[in-house]
């Protein structure tokens, strides 16, 4: 089983799906995970954790360029 890393966080789910979507693009497998009461809440993803994008271990490195490429300035990587 491939483990899961997070390539990125946002403040919105929107955000957060907007990568995903690019990543999906490129061929990279992507997941969001909120903390959002399974979105019966989402004012709650900026008071937690915000939105995470997450990826397979193994394309970590593709999806971080991918997503700066996507918005150079805005970009929130996971690295740290």
């Amino acid at each position: 089983m491939d483990e899961l890393a997070v390539v990125a966080s946002y403040d919105s789910e929107f955000a957060a799906q907007v990568a995903r979507a690019h990543l999906e693009s490129v061929g990279v497998d992507a997941h969001v995970v909120s903390d959002d009461a399974g979105g019966a809440f989402p004012s709650l993803t900026p008071l937690g954790s915000g939105a995470r994008v997450m990826v397979r271990s193994d394309d970590l490195e593709r999806a971080r360029e991918e997503l700066q490429d996507l918005d150079p300035t805005g970009f929130d990587s996971a690295a740290d």
